[in-house]
């Protein structure tokens, strides 16, 4: 959501217009939403705003049945299902990016204090023990570290990979962190994934990359013993933010899965509602973004490579053809929700306008044409984005870009 907002325009019947309105405003207006909760435990790219889905997660409640099923199939690092569940409501989500799994799995796991407490103290252990390696490490006559091989992955190949984004003694320490992961998840996988989510949540701030987005190389002096109390300070954090989350409602499923074959995952006709923002065409490279942190925790991804909705790259040449798949793909996906959706239900829509393959992608229109009789537009509204780059400026000149919250309505 941009800092200075622009202009907004709705239509629609007054109470869901307003709504919607209000949804565009919500960031501006409460932007401390996104600190609280889990929302603050993992960064992620262009996600949701916490504060726009908390107003759309209101709306939809008012609007389903109690007990109705609310679904996100492209739930990334989970900012719906954790409003969802912080509202009381059953969530489905999906996703194709393992990562986003990993990640939205562990901001709403919602388990007993009891298990809740052995994750932390098990986090609080698992990082003692690395910085205790760390010192031995650094003793003459110390044993090299071995390096994980996790399954799927060509060892010499991961290594080449990640060589040059981690200082050595950072490298062992993330490392020992992680198999001390790995011994811990025979025993217990749920809490493994969680810790292990933690891991990835510091994966960065302690490598030589720039950003989640920039994937610029840039010195960094990261000390010895930064990335253990970096890995508990994120344990306590995701702890004391499940504890306000688990006052209410249940843990939502979430699926590694593609949005067009929701049908899958999520019987005809069984959901009260959906709330997602899908990708906007040809603006991200999840499956890039998060090269570094798949390849370091081994997650495999050739599903998110081969099957990313509206990548950035696959606009870079192919022109034409780059937006007839995303049309199809968006196309399919619409589908995808209307046959989910119970008769009479809503999908509210997070979706904005953007600049791909050198051209103006207006996303409005391109829902608008990717409907079929399933599904009809009950309401919208649209927030003006003046703050333009210069091939943006050019492509965006005779028709505004805009950020859109669109309400749909199974017939």
């Amino acid at each position: 959501m941009p800092r200075a907002p622009g202009k907004i325009f709705a239509d629609g019947p007054r109470e869901l217009a307003e709504a919607l309105v209000a949804a565009l405003k919500a960031p501006a207006e409460h932007h401390d939403i996104a600190e609280t909760l889990t929302h603050g435990f993992h960064s992620y790219p262009a996600r949701l705003h916490p504060a726009t889905a908390r107003v759309l997660a209101e709306l939809l409640a008012d609007h389903s049945p109690e007990g109705a099923v609310l679904v996100d199939p492209f739930c990334g690092s989970g900012t719906t299902l954790v409003e969802a569940r912080a509202a009381g409501l059953r969530a489905v989500g999906t996703d194709l990016n393992p990562l986003a799994v990993l990640v939205a799995r562990a901001k709403t796991w919602t388990v007993p204090v009891r298990k809740r407490n052995e994750m932390r103290d098990l986090g609080h252990e698992i990082a003692s023990q690395a910085l205790a390696a760390g010192k031995a490490a650094r003793r003459s006559g110390a044993e090299p570290a071995p390096q994980r091989k996790p399954k799927g992955f060509d060892p010499n190949a991961r290594n080449r990979r990640l060589a040059s984004w981690f200082a050595p003694h950072v490298r062992r320490e993330l490392e020992m962190i992680a198999m001390s992961i790995d011994e811990h998840r025979e025993d217990d996988v749920q809490i493994a994934d969680v810790l292990t989510a933690c891991l990835s949540a510091i994966l960065y701030k302690v490598s030589s990359r720039a950003s989640d987005t920039d994937t610029t190389w840039v010195p960094k002096n990261v000390p010895r013993g930064a990335a253990s109390r970096h890995f508990a300070q994120r344990v306590e954090l995701l702890h004391a933010g499940l504890a306000d989350l688990g006052r209410s409602g249940g843990p939502p499923d979430v699926f590694e899965h593609d949005a067009r074959r929701l049908h899958e995952v999520v019987p005809d006709g069984s959901a009260g509602a959906v709330l997602t923002s899908p990708p906007y065409a040809g603006t991200y490279d999840y499956a890039e973004h998060q090269r570094l942190r798949l390849d370091f925790l081994g997650l495999p991804h050739r599903g998110l490579d081969e099957g990313e909705i509206g990548s950035r790259r696959s606009f870079d040449a192919a022109g034409p053809v780059a937006e007839r798949a995303w049309l199809d793909a968006l196309t399919n996906s619409l589908r995808s929700i209307g046959r989910a959706l119970a008769p009479g239900a809503y999908a509210a829509m997070v979706i904005g306008d953007s600049w791909a393959g050198g051209r103006a992608m207006y996303a409005l229109d391109d829902v608008r044409s990717s409907l079929d009789d399933q599904l009809g537009v009950a309401a919208w509204a649209s927030q003006l984005r003046p703050m333009l780059g210069t091939g943006e400026r050019r492509a965006f000149e005779g028709r505004a870009k805009a950020e859109h919250v669109i309400l749909l309505q199974r017939r």
